[in-house]
């Protein structure tokens, strides 16, 4: 055999080999963080953000564009 073929084999082995071990890894990883919500029942509350605007910029009145 030559050593191309050889080395192609062998990468083709390592590429298997971490393909292997990255797939169960981020297998048990989802699986650990699955049920977990970080200790913090019921609904999640999230507040718009306030923004500071330029002087004499506004918010529209109205919607500009028309929804159908």
């Amino acid at each position: 055999m030559s050593s191309t073929l050889i080395d192609f084999l062998l990468c083709g082995l390592a590429y298997v080999l971490l393909s292997y071990f990255l797939g169960a890894w981020t297998k048990r990883r989802r699986k650990k963080s699955s049920g977990s919500d970080g200790g913090m029942g019921g609904k999640s509350e999230i507040a718009p953000p306030v923004l500071d605007l330029p002087p004499g910029v506004t918010w529209p009145k109205q919607e500009l564009v028309e929804s159908e």
